[in-house]
């Protein structure tokens, strides 16, 4: 006869937790790795466009608002002018890009850190342009609003126009080395994953 007591009582079995703890301090270490190569990557884009700058469109420290080849004074720097502005908002894309396109869900991807270096060499020249003939359009200072709007069309061609011609002269080199450039990149942010993954483990025993 069936009773409550000779019921079968099922037996729950612990699962153990090593694995699931060991998976959020895989996460951590792989975070810190991202946190270090998007940093690196900002500052890697920011040389990149200072060295574009000065070496491959030849141009000057700042610009006078005439945009002559010359640096001119500083009361004669216009605010779009400078190295440092076109360098800093390629150094802030690099930032957006490497997350995006160099970290996958379990390491860094050295195909998408390559990518991800070779879009910013690229982008700077439409964001050199941008900023070289903002110079110009307000070197008298602001226009009316409609003046600046119906000359937004040329800049953007402008930008396009620069950003071919040249990909066509220095992009035999400028994209391989930006390549190679994300390459080590990612694999520094690999190394950097797996020697704090090893210092873990040593200090765990």
């Amino acid at each position: 006869m069936w009773s409550p007591a000779s019921s079968a009582v099922p037996v729950l079995r612990r699962v153990p937790r090593a694995s699931g703890a060991a998976a959020p301090k895989g996460r951590d270490h792989r975070q810190i790795s991202i946190v270090l190569t998007t940093l690196v990557a900002g500052a890697v884009g920011g040389l990149i466009a200072y060295w574009t700058w000065r070496m491959v469109l030849r141009m000057p420290l700042a610009l006078a608002p005439e945009l002559g080849v010359a640096a001119g004074a500083p009361s004669d720097v216009r605010p779009w002018a400078p190295w440092w502005v076109p360098a800093a908002i390629v150094g802030l894309v690099a930032m957006v890009l490497w997350p995006i396109l160099a970290t996958h869900a379990r390491r860094i991807s050295l195909i998408g850190g390559a990518a991800a270096i070779v879009l910013v060499s690229i982008l700077f020249f439409p964001v050199a342009a941008i900023c070289v003939q903002l110079a110009a359009l307000t070197s008298s200072g602001w226009p009316p609003v409609v003046e600046f709007v119906g000359a937004l069309p040329r800049v953007l061609a402008e930008a396009v126009k620069l950003t071919f011609v040249n990909l066509m002269y220095s992009g035999a080199v400028t994209v391989p080395l930006a390549a190679l450039i994300g390459l080590l990149l990612a694999a520094f942010g690999r190394f950097i994953a797996w020697t704090v993954d090893w210092l873990a483990r040593m200090r765990a025993g």
